[in-house]
């Protein structure tokens, strides 16, 4: 029986090659090129494999690759550490699904306790799709107070789609661009742990059909998992003010957001006069 073609693999190192210029890496370029970045026996060579071997895999004739021959590819293309962790997922046998998908959907009475007691900060519990299974007034008020408080129980807003789909979080972002960017270079980063999801298949079609921005980043193929960082706010109620954020993997799947603002400063003090206007 072929193996099953895999043109996650093939899409990704292709893109991957494309992007890094010769010089980058010390080689000399000689003669024209016609395609940008390295040839395919530029990579090859550097990997340590045969250069039919490594276009096998770049076309999709080849399903996967032992870890080893794709570490060594990571390093020919000078991937990042995130960038060949996702190399591996994508390019190695995939898991079987589970006969029992785990539900990340429903959240334990300890964790719904823990969104509402962290008053001072905006906090949701997301799923792995993005979906927000729950969220606290200040988070509420914050991305989506245009969407009922019970949105999460009921309807479940995703947060990407929300990103790229809602012109009023759109607007929220200083720095859309780069919000957007970091959105679909976490979903790459997702969907090589989920491949089996059809939800996540689905959300990621319906954003590529809805959005040319997401569909034109989407196969730019970057990957990242963005987890603490500092974002610039423009509220339509408060102004503009910066917020640190972080993630954390709460125990049932679920991922805990919250994003808070300095002690003493003046974003906090824009963050207490939006939580006022909740009360």
């Amino acid at each position: 029986m072929p193996e099953p073609v895999n043109t996650d693999l093939g899409s990704y190192l292709r893109r991957m090659r494309e992007r890094l210029q010769p010089a980058e890496i010390g080689l000399v370029s000689r003669g024209s090129r016609r395609v940008p970045g390295l040839r395919r026996e530029e990579v090859a060579a550097l990997a340590g494999v045969s250069s039919t071997y490594y276009t096998r895999l770049e076309q999709a004739q080849t399903a996967h690759a032992s870890p080893e021959v794709l570490s060594a590819i990571a390093r020919a293309l000078d991937l990042s550490a995130a960038e060949e962790a996702h190399l591996l997922k994508i390019g190695t046998t995939a898991p079987a699904p589970p006969v029992r998908p785990a539900t990340t959907d429903e959240l334990t009475p300890h964790t719904r306790m823990l969104v509402n007691t962290l008053g001072a900060a905006a906090v949701a519990v997301l799923n792995f799709r993005c979906d927000i299974l729950a969220w606290n007034s200040l988070f509420h008020k914050l991305f989506a107070a245009h969407l009922d408080f019970a949105a999460p129980d009921r309807d479940r807003p995703n947060v990407v789609k929300l990103n790229f789909l809602d012109d009023n979080v759109r607007a929220l972002y200083a720095d859309w661009p780069l919000e957007a960017q970091q959105n679909v270079s976490y979903l790459r980063y997702i969907a090589a742990d989920h491949r089996h999801d059809p939800r996540l298949a689905e959300l990621i079609g319906e954003l590529t059909m809805a959005s040319p921005e997401f569909a034109k980043l989407w196969v730019g193929q970057t990957v990242g998992n963005c987890t603490a960082g500092v974002k610039t706010f423009r509220h339509p109620t408060v102004g503009e003010f910066e917020l640190m954020y972080q993630s954390a993997e709460l125990g049932d799947g679920t991922v805990l957001k919250i994003y808070h603002a300095a002690p003493d400063s003046a974003h906090e003090a824009a963050v207490k006069l939006l939580a006022t206007d909740l009360s």
